[in-house]
């Protein structure tokens, strides 16, 4: 704590501060003046009605828009030139302003009928709107469940410092100086800081000898699993998620900034933890968030991988898209120390994990105006290491609430759960059977999650209908008395996945960022047209990432979608080299520049790797695929094997779904990467 405190005292030895009395206008003065003119004539006709009045309005409106068009080109020109410049610094630190999209500044905040503009009001009302938000659940003690979640709470939060350091005598909570390097290598080199004014970038600048003192006083830490109270205050702001300048509570996201010490505290619990939850297999496969070598690409390919079975041999197949309401804010953290006791979590671990969740505050800062400090009494800090990991082990179970748990996937809380309609049925029976089978489960849901104080938000939870005919089902599923809405498209972990999959959203969606991009690439061939290897560090900076957004389903698209990527990609290689007159053929076989498809299928090498070593659920349901067409197929086309599935003739459906063995999405991206 002492080293805490010396390292923000250096910051504010070092730091020269200097006071703005106000912001600087970012319009010139003579951009002021006829504004105010403007004004002027406005209300001026407002009160005389004169038809002179408003003929020099009009006049004196076209003028102010056309002096702020001609402000904003000049604006953008000289932001052009400062980011074609030669100085490689200047140019990397001006051109990242581009890709960040800046929240809206908020100066209001709405609350029902009434706007607050005064910054003591607006911290006002935050503070009363996260206290009820942080507010512990509801718990009945009639209720098994609750019952001995809070008396094994209870039995942890007060236990004795004595028996805290008997049982952690044995622990493997200890670390060495190696551990603590990984550590602190590990953090954001960020200039960010809480209460305790120390940021990560600070840290990463400490000399090495003092890794030895830190590292005892981590190690004194865990032997008595002691959380001091300056490390559970976060200093918490709050961001714009709308673009109006005055939103509502429920459209801010709330950012705490934790003390840097405490997040190389908990960053070194989860060496150990992780390693315990990995060696006890606890978290289900279809769980890909907060997990090595797992990525939101895990997630989608597995889901269009079932999605594309489905469709091979019936017309629909809808997915459900649930929502959780304020998903970490509501984390029930007795709940969670229940279910890592029940799966035999060591003591030190769970006395340490309950200390860490005991007496949370934090203090919302809105213009430097502090709010007074809110109990946190449920929930994990945003931002945290460790809130993602405890959030996902908390529902480790949540899966087998539902009748397939392989057809469920979940990224940390965004769940989307299949449903195959059975293909031995007519398309008017399939109907009425999915109806029944997904609010059955929906019913499930609503009990697990008042079972374990995991609210949903039924208003933004979906589902698309994926078909392949003309008209598709309407389905009526309800979630706890509520209508759930269905969709024709759904973005799902940056994934636009339309109703007919043809992923025209998801390709328009990538080409409003492409052409941004293009634009500046253009400025920057203007200024330097023969420096290749600058545009082409930009192209694979700033362009490339998009374009790789679409890599694992290009396999996907249709002929007009792939010769769109590839248009555009050509058109930047073109400007990139100088070769505008350049035909297609010659730009890639003379000038030997690969193409689209190359360059998709070396990205996609490493992608095939990764889904061989770390993805098993993806590999095996396209396996069970298989298997089963060439079980029914051996048995209706070879020899009758199967005891309950009827003999001789097929239905229609099934006949053509024996001649016609189409390609799910593994097999056609197999196609596209081995061919």
């Amino acid at each position: 704590m002492l080293f805490e405190n010396f390292l923000a005292a250096l910051k504010l030895r070092v730091t020269v501060w200097q006071e703005v009395k106000r912001k600087r206008p970012s319009i010139s003065p003579s951009l002021r003046i006829l504004l105010r003119h403007k004004h002027y004539l406005q209300n001026r006709y407002r009160h005389t009605k004169h038809e002179e009045d408003r003929l020099r309005l009009r006049s004196w409106n076209y003028l102010v828009k056309h002096e702020f068009k001609s402000h904003r080109q000049r604006t953008w020109k000289q932001f052009i030139s400062t980011v074609a410049s030669p100085n490689p610094t200047s140019f990397w630190r001006t051109v990242k302003k581009l890709n960040k999209k800046k929240s809206v500044d908020f100066a209001a905040l709405t609350e029902e009928k009434m706007v607050h503009k005064n910054p003591v009001n607006i911290v006002k009302c935050l503070t009363q709107h996260f206290t009820e938000r942080h507010s512990p659940p509801k718990l009945d003690m009639m209720n098994s469940l609750d019952k001995e979640a809070h008396e094994l709470w209870k039995l942890y939060s007060t236990a004795d410092t004595d028996d805290i350091e008997l049982v952690s005598h044995h622990s493997d909570l200890q670390f060495n100086i190696q551990d603590l390097k990984k550590t602190i290598g590990s953090l954001k080199n960020k200039n960010s800081s809480g209460f305790d004014h120390v940021s990560n970038k600070m840290i990463k600048l400490l000399p090495t000898h003092y890794h030895t003192l830190l590292i005892n006083a981590y190690n004194k830490l865990f032997s008595a699993a002691h959380w001091g109270k300056e490390w559970k205050v976060a200093r918490t702001i709050c961001l714009n998620k709308c673009d109006e300048p005055a939103p509502r509570t429920n459209q801010l996201r709330p950012l705490s900034m934790l003390p840097a010490f405490s997040k190389i505290y908990e960053k070194l619990f989860l060496i150990r933890f992780n390693s315990w939850s990995q060696r006890m297999n606890i978290l289900p496969s279809q769980q890909s968030g907060a997990r090595p070598n797992q990525a939101t690409a895990t997630r989608v390919n597995c889901l269009l991988e079932q999605i594309t079975q489905s469709l091979l041999n019936n017309s629909f197949t809808p997915v459900v898209y649930i929502d959780y309401l304020q998903a970490f804010d509501k984390l029930w953290t007795q709940g969670l120390l229940l279910k890592l006791n029940r799966l035999n979590c060591p003591s030190p671990y769970l006395i340490w994990i309950t200390k860490y969740f005991s007496d949370r505050t934090l203090k919302i800062d809105y213009g430097g105006v502090v709010s007074t400090e809110i109990k946190v009494e449920r929930g994990a800090p945003q931002g945290s290491c460790l809130g993602p990991i405890m959030y996902i082990i908390a529902h480790y179970d949540l899966p087998q609430v539902f009748e397939i748990p392989d057809h469920v996937h979940a990224y940390v809380d965004d769940i989307a759960i299949v449903y195959n309609p059975s293909f031995h049925l007519k398309v008017k029976f399939q109907t009425g059977e999915i109806i029944k089978r997904i609010n059955k489960d929906m019913i499930n849901l609503l009990k697990y999650s008042n079972d374990w104080h995991q609210p949903l938000n039924p208003s933004k939870t979906e589902f698309v209908v994926y078909h392949t005919s003309v008209q598709w089902p309407k389905l009526d599923i309800y979630y706890d008395g509520v209508k759930i809405i269905q969709k024709k498209s759904f973005k799902y972990l940056g994934f636009h996945l339309d109703a007919k999959l043809s992923f025209r959203n998801m390709i328009d969606a990538q080409f409003l960022k492409l052409r941004k991009a293009y634009i500046i690439l253009k400025f920057i061939h203007q200024q330097f047209p023969s420096f290749s290897k600058l545009k082409m560090k930009f192209f694979n900076t700033y362009i490339w990432p998009h374009m790789y957004m679409m890599a694992t389903i290009y396999c996907l698209f249709s002929n007009t979608s792939c010769e769109r990527v590839a248009a555009f990609y050509r058109r930047c290689l073109r400007l990139i080299h100088c070769l505008f007159q350049c035909p297609t053929v010659d730009l890639h076989q003379h000038f030997q520049l690969p193409t689209i498809e190359k360059r998709f299928k070396k990205s996609l090498v490493k992608r095939m790797k990764n889904i061989q070593l770390h993805e098993p659920m993806f590999i095996e349901c396209a396996l069970q695929y298989k298997f089963l067409f060439n079980t029914i197929y051996y048995h209706y086309r070879i020899k009758a094997n199967i005891k309950y599935m009827p003999a001789g003739r097929p239905t229609n459906r099934l006949t053509s779904y024996l001649d016609n063995e189409g390609h799910t999405y593994f097999d056609r991206l197999c196609d596209f990467v081995f061919s």
